[in-house]
């Protein structure tokens, strides 16, 4: 009887290269968000092919902050659940950027030089978390 009421919560940490995949992900969002804040118009001339002018300035900062708080939200923590959600959100989120980055290469005169490695580099993301979420079981 006493076996049925205990929890079964696992705090296992994630295997290596699940926890390197999430760890690289939220880092990646920080170092790009500060770069928004930062260097906007370097960022803006790379991805888009053109320099940010007007509001498009403070939106784009605002989405650099974001994109900090959000790599810090991920950051790997040992607790199973905490673990779960990082990974689904960040694997949300890259999906999307994928698919926005893309959409703008295909839809738009808006080219830099690394728009494509950018589609890319958040297709890979999205494939690698998507797969530590089946690997661990818990989609």
């Amino acid at each position: 009887m006493a076996a049925l009421n205990q929890s079964t919560i696992t705090t296992n940490a994630l295997p290596a290269w699940n926890q390197t995949a999430v760890r690289m992900a939220a880092w990646i969002e920080i170092i790009v968000g500060a770069s928004f804040i930062l260097a906007l118009n370097t960022q803006s001339q790379l991805i888009f092919g053109t320099t940010t002018e007007g509001s498009g300035v403070h939106f784009a900062q605002l989405a650099g902050i974001a994109l900090i708080a959000l790599g810090i939200a991920c950051l790997p923590s040992n607790h199973a659940a905490t673990r779960r959600v990082a990974v689904r959100t960040l694997l949300i989120y890259n999906i999307a950027a994928a698919i926005f980055f893309a959409w703008i290469g295909f839809a738009t005169t808006l080219r830099g030089v690394v728009l494509w490695p950018v589609v890319i580099l958040h297709t890979v993301l999205a494939i690698v978390l998507a797969l530590s979420l089946r690997k661990e079981g818990s989609w």
